[in-house]
């Protein structure tokens, strides 16, 4: 087990939790996409967007760009051509202040970088982009009338019960401090403002147990057929594809849904095995990657 981590395996049996306290509050990066993906799920199924809408039916700022013409789900999938990062954003990730990438993209700001964007080719191979899902989770929350923390409050961790997921951590006190790979503190953790839906949630092990049962085993509510949905392959083929965010990885061990993220001090990892019908979660408070560790624990390997 790795210094620090926080984590949990879910099975049939029950919950079985090590490491790290798990109602310590990490922020999960990446995962959050999952959550984003849910949200369009939602709506899908009850039938209030489609999958193949463009964009800009939600976003009229966008129409007649090249961004706009995007699908939700190329957006959901990582088809749509965008680029990985916003204009400007590798140098703030790697310069010497180490400065927050996404905090002054608020949403003129996102649109106005999007109408500039140049696609790479739609519709083919994958290409992972935190822009995409920057735009996806933006378009949701307009769409809904709401801020992007309020959608995943009302369309899923509200209803699932999850009181420690959001954009903001739930309760100071119970906040683990995200460290750089020799553990000394980061002076910031990233904010991410109108880009949330790529990477804003902050949440604990035990919240993630919770959702993990719910992917594990939907409820047979709408809520459960959104989770149903999410889970279907969008693009790829053979060992890798894609879903709606979720990633599957396929093989003689079987097939893995599995999502990982990654902020300032902090990475994270969710797998949902339903052939063994088994579910993980693994969050650490350091720059070091806690992905081996949690495709040890989804494949009963640890």
């Amino acid at each position: 087990m790795r210094p620090g981590s926080a984590e949990a395996v879910v099975t049939v049996d029950g919950v079985a939790r090590s490491g790290a306290r798990a109602d310590g509050i990490h922020q999960i990066g990446s995962v959050t996409k999952v959550f984003t993906a849910l949200v369009l799920a939602r709506e899908v199924v009850d039938a209030r967007l489609t999958l193949d809408q463009p964009v800009s039916e939600l976003l009229p700022g966008l129409a007649g760009s090249p961004a706009g013409t995007a699908t939700l789900s190329a957006l959901a999938s990582h088809t749509s051509g965008l680029p990985r990062l916003p204009p400007g954003s590798w140098q703030k990730v790697w310069s010497a202040a180490r400065r927050d990438p996404y905090a002054d993209i608020d949403a003129d700001a996102l649109v106005a970088a999007l109408r500039e964007v140049r696609l790479r080719r739609a519709g083919g191979r994958p290409a992972y982009s935190n822009l995409g899902y920057g735009l996806l989770g933006h378009a949701l929350a307009t769409h809904l009338g709401m801020s992007y923390d309020a959608a995943v409050s009302a369309r899923v961790t509200r209803p699932l019960g999850m009181a420690d997921t959001g954009c903001a951590p739930a309760d100071p006190a119970r906040l683990v401090i995200g460290t750089n790979r020799w553990g000394r503190a980061h002076p910031q953790a990233w904010t991410f403002d109108a880009m949330a839906g790529a990477g804003a949630l902050w949440s604990t092990v035990d919240d993630l147990v919770v959702f993990l049962r719910a992917q594990l085993w939907p409820p047979d509510d709408g809520l459960g057929e959104a989770i149903r949905l999410t889970h279907r392959t969008l693009a790829g083929e053979g060992r890798i594809a894609l879903a709606m965010a979720w990633m599957r990885l396929s093989g003689r061990d079987g097939s893995l849904l599995w999502h990982n993220g990654g902020t300032a001090g902090y990475r994270s990892f969710v797998g949902v095995d339903h052939g063994r019908q088994r579910g993980v979660v693994v969050l650490g408070a350091s720059d070091r990657s806690v992905d081996r560790r949690g495709m040890d624990l989804a494949r009963g390997r640890a």
